[in-house]
């Protein structure tokens, strides 16, 4: 039994001096490879978010001062924009408001002119009917250039005067309380001022005795009397006075 021991021990012990032989053949035959150092990258969770939160915290501080310095510069072009807009509409609404005041004055006064001169007649002959006692009435119509010059009053009477500027021209306009009609004056003043020259017009309902450029007729209890004081007027022009009043 001993000696099976030791042959077995014998076999083992040159089987293995035969690949430990093997094993140095065939590293002597094998070209050494280059060593390449490769990069352990540790992909775990907590490796990564060590690293984010390495980074996280510069990048977020970068970003918010950023951001934080555009809203600034923002805010200040805008308040600055806002500034000059709001002086801009100050000024032009300032100007606005001046003129639309001056325009306003302006026609204001003209309203007030072109009305005094269109009333002035009227408040002077109400005046002078108060002071006549009697009911006068001023021509709605009155030839073109004309204008009322004076009005005079006496007791149951007033006197127009209507003279042209430019040429001089003037007529007389006389209101008389009388209790005549038309026959009335025909008989009282017509024939024994005119004699016969004269023609007798109805127009609208007023008979008319027109002489040359004078002309009378009565109408409501007034007796109405156009001298021509100087020039001369068309018998149309007359029929458009008598009627207008």
């Amino acid at each position: 039994m001993a000696n099976i021991a030791q042959k077995q021990k014998g076999t083992s012990v040159h089987r293995k001096i035969q690949f430990s032989a093997r094993n140095q053949k065939n590293i002597k035959h094998q070209r050494p490879q280059p060593i390449v150092a490769e990069e352990v990258i540790d992909d775990s969770p907590v490796q990564i978010e060590s690293i984010i939160h390495d980074v996280a915290p510069e990048e977020a501080d970068l970003k918010r001062q950023t951001a934080v310095d555009r809203a600034l510069v923002e805010a200040a072009t805008s308040t600055a924009s806002q500034r000059a807009k709001r002086s801009s509409y100050k000024v032009h609404f300032g100007f606005k408001r001046i003129l639309l005041a001056l325009v306003c004055a302006g026609a204001a006064v003209f309203a007030i002119v072109y009305f005094v001169n269109l009333n002035s007649p009227n408040v002077s002959l109400k005046v002078a009917a108060m002071q006549s006692g009697i009911e006068a009435s001023y021509p709605s119509y009155v030839p073109r250039d004309f204008s009322l010059s004076d009005i005079t009053s006496e007791n149951g009477k007033i006197t127009m005067n209507f003279k042209n500027p430019s040429t001089g021209d003037a007529f007389t306009l006389i209101e008389e309380k009388t209790d005549w009609d038309s026959k009335a004056l025909l008989n009282n003043f017509v024939r024994q001022t005119y004699g016969d020259n004269y023609a007798e017009i109805v127009e609208q309902g007023l008979t008319l005795y027109i002489s040359g450029s004078d002309a009378c007729w009565a109408n409501g209890g007034i007796t109405y009397t156009l001298d021509t004081t100087s020039g001369s007027l068309t018998k149309k022009q007359i029929k458009a006075i008598a009627v207008s009043l």
